[in-house]
């Protein structure tokens, strides 16, 4: 009977999703009057990108069922798990350094204690997911932005006329608070680092000059709206005095450093006094400065390396098996192929160009990636050749992106198109905290690129599905 009932309601799913469908494609004219309001809300509420537009957009979020929800976020965590082992490691384990030989930042930074134990709080990772198979392709513990912008897009989404009885009716109205748990993830750092106020102050970093607020001003102001003093400042307008970190003669408990690390190494003279009170835990820092070893590339290598699974426990090795794709260094010249036999990487890669992807470790926007399938014979024989020895880029197995449905604006027209989907889950604190989605012509998936969107994934109801 369980069963009946369930089928009944992904049936009824399904036809409300066709039916929104449906009516857009024969109303393009309201479909776009909402979409005007929505993209001019959007500008209101600050989902911006650096230059002050506003962000691309789907017209239609994505609907995981519980099912699939529960996958990303117990595979999430778990993994999460993984990285912080593996980053900690870094400082003691020789083995675990080797995967590092040029860090972004100067070691010492690296080796600073923020007086609290974890070392990756804030993190988003990439991941593709087609309804059965899940594997993660990179880590972002390196100030991953857009955690303000969820809880908008929901929103905004939920506001929309031909959305509001979907949503309603089939969406899970108890899913993550990313936004709260943000916040909780800082307020828990600053206690375990010794902190006491009851209503500590919040500076949310970044350099003024290079990026506008948008993300941080969203999450400045939800602070502000939930009893929290908090300011968007630039960290060279800080002064380190009397023991505390000051603004104005404002001494901040926290700061977030939302902007990446390698920004920092910029401004050598301007942060001084804001680099000094980080070291002497004048402030409490989140993420520390040793995250950035998580974002590297290379941690997905390291973990699908078996030689060094000593660092795991059984279910994390389990995960890394399950859902990492093989990925080596290319200066890993000779070692084990997914199938565990010994090869020559560099002939691995020229045999298997449609089963490989070769990326720059610290990349960023989908530069520079070179995905075997879709680039010619003779340009992915000369990247083989100008990058095998490298120890700044890597050779990852090729996962086919996704490809989703979705409604499209076309010369007048809405018209169902697909449209290549990654997911972008969100970990504070360990713990899984929504996600983000971006689409794309593309298959390698970035918004920046001019051809994509971001987009909410919205979770079913569990009692439904």
């Amino acid at each position: 009977m369980a069963t009946k009932k369930k089928d009944l309601n992904i049936k009824a799913f399904d036809e409300a999703e066709k039916k929104m469908e449906e009516w857009m494609i024969k109303n393009p004219k309201e479909v776009f009057k909402e979409r005007t309001t929505f993209l001019h809300n959007l500008q209101k509420k600050r989902c911006t990108s650096s230059e002050g537009s506003t962000l691309p957009m789907a017209l239609t979020p994505v609907f995981l069922n519980h099912e699939s929800v529960e996958l990303i976020k117990n595979v999430g965590e778990t993994l999460d798990s993984a990285l912080d082992k593996a980053v900690m490691a870094y400082a003691h384990d020789p083995k675990v350094r080797a995967y590092f030989p040029y860090p972004d930042l100067p070691e010492e930074w690296i080796t600073w204690d923020p007086g609290y134990k974890k070392p990756t709080v804030i993190s988003r990772h990439d991941a593709l997911f087609d309804g059965k198979t899940l594997k993660f392709i990179e880590f972002n513990t390196d100030m991953p932005g857009g955690r303000g912008w969820i809880g908008v897009y929901e929103k905004l989404f939920a506001e929309q006329a031909y959305m509001k009885d979907i949503i309603k009716d089939f969406v899970d109205p108890n899913r993550p608070d990313t936004m709260k748990m943000f916040l909780d993830s800082l307020l828990s750092c600053y206690k375990e680092s010794g902190g006491t106020k009851k209503n500590p102050r919040i500076g949310l970093i970044s350099f003024k000059s290079t990026l506008v607020g948008s993300d941080a001003e969203i999450v400045r102001d939800y602070m502000i709206e939930h009893g929290y003093e908090a300011n968007f400042l630039d960290p060279r307008e800080l002064e380190y005095k009397s023991g505390g970190l000051y603004s104005n003669n404002i001494q901040f408990d926290i700061i977030n450093l939302s902007i990446r690390f390698v920004f920092f190494k910029r401004y050598p003279r301007e942060l001084k006094e804001f680099m000094a009170a980080i070291k002497d835990r004048a402030v409490c820092t989140v993420n520390p400065f040793k995250a950035i070893i998580g974002a590297h590339k290379e941690m997905m290598s390291l973990m699908t390396n078996e030689d060094m699974h000593y660092l795991f426990n059984e279910k994390e090795i389990d995960a890394i098996k399950k859902h990492i794709p093989w990925t080596r260094c290319l200066s890993e010249t000779i070692c084990l192929s997914p199938e565990g036999t010994d090869i020559s990487l560099h002939q691995y890669l020229l045999d298997n160009k449609d089963k490989m992807v070769i990326k720059p470790t610290g990349g960023a926007g989908g530069q520079d990636v070179y995905v075997g399938k879709a680039t010619d014979k003779a340009e992915w024989q000369s990247v083989v050749k100008n990058t095998m020895g490298s120890s700044w880029w890597i050779a990852q197995e090729a996962f086919d992106t996704p490809e989703h449905e979705f409604p499209i604006f076309k010369d007048g027209k809405i018209i169902m198109e697909k449209r290549n989907l990654n997911l972008n889950p969100y970990l504070f604190n360990g713990k899984y905290a929504g996600t983000l989605g971006r689409i794309s012509a593309s298959k390698v998936v970035n918004v920046s690129s001019g051809d994509g969107g971001l987009i909410p994934i919205f979770p079913l109801k569990k009692e439904l599905f």
